[in-house]
């Protein structure tokens, strides 16, 4: 303890100053000596939150994001803050870099379930945001797929335990994910999968193979252009093509397809900076629902 004062008074005085990079090699330091390493996630934390600070206030500034991408990048690099993460997946909507806002959506909600690096629970309000955004940009990376050329296929974070995480994950502090939404795409007006969507089947089939639930629904959901008794049709074939695949696959699951046209459009919080078309895509999903 007391050979670690000068350590920390040094870190906590180089924070009050704002020079980064001496709070950095504190942080450091206090590595390299063992009796002192128990002040280091605390150290690491606070330095997040400081770069984390900075990079926020030049932002309401509305500076450009040149001047506050290195704060951003940096206060997440660390990966021991879930609102670092949280706020440059926000970013990362904002420019549409959906792969990007996904993954770190996901690194948010694995940040946050570890009670170590998250010793203060945050609402369930800021936990269901973190989920359901997660979703969206998984969503909407899908279907910039086709315009961008390349496989928009987000990869799901990786849990402790090796499990998929993130967005998957089921339970995240205490709140279950009720409806899983699933970047599952369609070739235009018809029930075959793109290439995609497949990719994204494939890993819906991993996490029911890890979670092992009793039952698997799958709900289908179309966006609002054409009839709606052409929409129910197209949503319950939508969804049967996905049970249909996870049966192909081996599940031995009980699978229960189903669809809802579209009766049940997404609720998108913070809509804006989204086109109309983005709202479509959000719309045309395949829902894993966990009762």
């Amino acid at each position: 303890g007391s050979s670690c004062a000068p350590l920390v008074e040094r870190f906590n005085e180089a924070i009050g100053q704002g020079r980064e990079f001496d709070a950095h090699r504190a942080a450091e330091d206090s590595l390299a000596s063992p009796e002192c390493s128990a002040f280091r996630m605390p150290m690491l934390r606070r330095l997040a939150a400081w770069r984390l600070n900075e990079a926020q206030m030049a932002m309401a500034r509305g500076r450009p994001p040149e001047e506050y991408e290195n704060a951003l990048v940096t206060a997440e690099a660390a990966q021991v803050l879930w609102q670092a993460s949280a706020t440059l997946a926000e970013a990362r909507f904002g420019e549409r870099r959906f792969v990007e806002a996904a993954q770190a959506y996901d690194r948010a909600i694995e940040i946050v379930k570890s009670e170590t690096l998250t010793p203060t629970t945050p609402s369930p309000a800021e936990i269901q945001s973190l989920i359901d955004r997660a979703g969206q940009a998984r969503l909407l990376a899908a279907n910039e797929a086709p315009k961008s050329g390349r496989e928009q296929m987000v990869k799901t974070a990786a849990a402790s335990s090796g499990a998929l995480g993130g967005v998957f994950s089921p339970l995240v502090r205490g709140i279950a994910p009720r409806a899983v939404p699933m970047p599952i795409t369609f070739e235009y007006r018809s029930a075959t999968l793109t290439p995609v969507g497949e990719h994204a089947a494939r890993e819906l089939l991993r996490a029911i193979q890890e979670q092992r639930p009793e039952k698997v629904r799958v709900i289908g959901h179309t966006d609002a252009r054409g009839g709606a008794d052409y929409n129910l049709k197209l949503s319950k074939q939508r969804a049967e093509a996905v049970a249909e695949f996870l049966r192909r696959s081996g599940l031995a699951i009980p699978i229960e397809a189903d669809g809802v046209g579209f009766a049940e459009p997404m609720k998108v919080g913070a809509a804006s900076g989204l086109s109309q078309d983005d709202i479509y895509a959000l719309n045309r999903r395949v829902e894993w629902r966990r009762e």
